[in-house]
């Protein structure tokens, strides 16, 4: 019966070593979550709301900024660090790739600090002194970025959970000593999450342990990669880097701050929807390096969160977000069904993503960040000027539409092409002559069930046996 298949599946994937460690990542993304809610609840009862709209324009900046700075190292090293076997030793790839991001902070540093004195001209009076004010600390989103990518390529999920957690443990921390002292503003409240930041990754890159012997060896290495993948993908992200904060920042030239911080509690209280579809998607990454398809009951799983939770999360912000934030930010409800539903697309879209960059696959993602990113800058520039956060929503929504359907087209063509290939080393016999065992081929019947199958059986025989990675 499709019932019970399902709920078979439902039961073997969380009985699997994936889903153990989605069960730890999603956890931490979840906590993380209410963490960020709380977070949000600290700054909006100390700031008015069009100073809690400074706040959230200048870490929009930060982050927006931040996506050019990376050159393609962060991908080249995830996908190098999942190719490791997990019994060698990858420290000196570690600090190789902690060098190369503090390179790369520096340099966004000296690009922010330039970038702070154009910001009050064009945006807000406001924002600029705070940048300049922070820019030293800038060298941490692309520490932090680094940090990521090592965790997630080397499936240690439980130091990407532990990491992801901390900066906000540290930032609630600071942030309650700042509200009993009375001194929280807008520039305070950015240098603290900031520095948050920046101690949670200087204690993560010293728990990662790197060694820098043969540093040049690997370095090289690294940029082989760069050249051959992770430079298509950096490509992708700045063209994506384009609309990151894109929206808040438009918001803010066309109607002042005051919409920037409704908006940003809108999205702040929509992200859970799409925080399993990123922890199941980050925890398969390492096997997607090796498989041909994703498993059905993945994607199917999937689905049942996105269009599921999006519905009970829609319901229960209509009392949590008066009840967090005060009735101040109740014209937020307005914009959320928007916001919800274009998170919910956005969790649809990241195994397909996860699965093109480990079958390294950078071009497909660079056509579609270069596709998907053009209609979302059209339409924000065109939507925000008239309708304001509505717009920016319809935007957000409708640029993660277009995301899902360029993603099943390009991880449909790279079924077909992997069939191929198997098709290619088989004899005329139907076996592959290149294995020293004997391998039955069965012939494509265009069956993604019969795919799927195959693909969930040999990861079961790859994967069965290994314990989490510390």
């Amino acid at each position: 019966m499709p019932g019970m298949t399902l709920w078979h599946d439902i039961r073997v994937m969380r009985a699997s070593e994936l889903g153990r460690k989605t069960s730890v990542y999603f956890s931490a993304l979840l906590l993380n979550a209410v963490l960020g809610i709380v977070v949000y609840a600290m700054l909006t009862r100390a700031m008015d709301v069009a100073s809690f709209g400074t706040y959230t324009f200048v870490m929009a900046f930060f982050i927006f900024a931040g996506m050019f700075f990376d050159f393609g190292i962060a991908p080249a090293g995830m996908r190098l660090m999942a190719l490791q076997p997990e019994t060698s030793d990858s420290s000196r790839r570690i600090g190789a790739l902690l060098v190369l991001s503090f390179g790369v902070g520096m340099l966004f540093v000296l690009v922010v600090i330039a970038a702070s004195f154009a910001v009050d001209v064009i945006f807000h009076r406001d924002a600029g002194a705070i940048i300049f004010a922070a820019s030293p600390l800038a060298l941490v989103f692309p520490l932090q970025e680094m940090i990521l990518s090592i965790s997630q390529g080397s499936s240690r999920m439980k130091l990407m959970s532990v990491y992801l957690l901390l900066p906000r443990i540290l930032l609630i921390a600071l942030l309650a000593i700042l509200l009993w002292s009375g001194g929280l503003n807008a520039q305070v409240g950015v240098l603290a999450t900031l520095s948050s930041m920046g101690l949670a990754a200087g204690l993560a890159a010293g728990y990662l342990r790197p060694t820098f012997s043969r540093l040049g060896e690997e370095v090289r290495l690294v940029f082989r990669e760069v050249r051959e993948f992770g430079r298509e993908v950096y490509f992708g992200r700045v063209v994506d880097g384009m609309t990151t904060g894109l929206d808040k920042m438009l918001l803010s030239f066309f109607h002042g701050m005051t919409p920037v911080g409704y908006y940003s509690i809108a999205m702040t209280m929509s992200t859970p929807i799409s925080m399993f579809s990123k922890a199941i998607s980050h925890s398969a990454y390492k096997r997607f390096v090796t498989d041909e398809v994703i498993a059905r009951r993945l994607l199917v799983f999937n689905l049942l969160w996105c269009s599921i939770g999006a519905l009970l999360l829609l319901a229960a912000c209509q009392f949590l977000i008066p009840l967090f934030f005060t009735d101040r930010y109740a014209a937020s409800l307005a914009v959320l069904p928007w916001i919800v539903a274009g998170f919910a697309l956005a969790g649809l879209n990241h195994p397909y993503h996860a699965f093109l960059a480990a079958r390294r696959q950078g071009r497909a993602i660079r056509i579609m960040s270069i596709t998907t990113s053009s209609v979302n800058i059209a339409l924000n520039l065109l939507l925000i000027p008239i309708m304001a956060m509505t717009g920016a929503a319809i935007a957000f929504i409708a640029t993660y539409g277009l995301n899902i359907l360029m993603n099943l087209h390009f991880y449909k063509r790279t079924r077909v092409e992997a069939a191929a290939g198997r098709l290619s080393e088989t004899s005329p016999t139907g076996r592959r002559t290149s294995d020293p065992e004997t391998v039955t081929v069965q012939p494509d019947s265009g069956s993604a069930d019969t795919d799927e199958d195959r693909a969930a059986a040999e990861n079961s025989r790859k994967w069965i046996g290994n314990s989490m990675d510390e």
